[in-house]
């Protein structure tokens, strides 16, 4: 099977990744989009995530109805910070993604970025990267290399972003079709962002 390893900190899911998530499966040709909460990112070492059982839920929520769509605790469970290329070796190493062929989904941000990564060499050369541009990325930059391993990936773009859905929150403001509905009770019965 040819599954997508859609990384983030998901706090909380939205529409838009959703969206990307239903177009990079479909135009990669892809089985499955495999939703893979941070428990640490590295590059939001500063930034105070909810807890990692609630990001957890709000997934579970979000894709309940979408069985092409799963979600992993791997990160979550491995603790500390969580780098891309261990959680692509330890998900290989499980029975159920052994032989299976990954292909981590990074946005063009984090293609500008990928050189600062830890190992990205090895990444580029063990999975195929799926990239999905932004307008608002300049990519001419991008070491030669990494461009060339890298494909790239068409998808409509939704501006909407985790860190304006909890700035909505906190101000009383509405957050329906911003997030699933599921996901906007869940957030509200928990008292989240506030």
């Amino acid at each position: 099977m040819r599954i997508g390893v859609f990384g983030g900190t998901f706090d909380p899911i939205h529409i838009g990744h959703l969206i990307l998530a239903e177009a990079v499966r479909f135009n990669a040709d892809l089985d499955r989009i495999l939703f893979v909460p941070a428990n640490q990112p590295p590059h939001k070492l500063k930034q105070k995530l909810s807890p990692a059982n609630q990001r957890m839920a709000m997934l579970n929520h979000a894709i309940i109805d979408y069985p092409e769509l799963q979600v992993s605790d791997s990160e979550i469970r491995r603790g500390g910070v969580s780098y891309t290329i261990d959680t692509l070796d330890a998900l290989q190493q499980t029975p159920e993604f052994q032989n299976q062929i990954l292909f981590p989904i990074i946005g063009g941000d984090s293609l500008v970025e990928l050189h600062t990564w830890k190992d990205p060499k090895q990444i580029l050369e063990k999975h195929q990267v799926l990239c999905v541009l932004r307008p608002d990325i300049e990519i001419k930059h991008v070491d030669p290399f990494i461009f060339s391993k890298v494909q790239m990936i068409e998808a409509p773009l939704i501006s909407i972003s985790s860190s304006e859905i909890r700035d909505r929150v906190k101000q009383g403001k509405s957050i329906r079709f911003w997030v699933p509905d599921s996901v906007e009770s869940y957030i509200h019965k928990q008292g989240l962002y506030l």
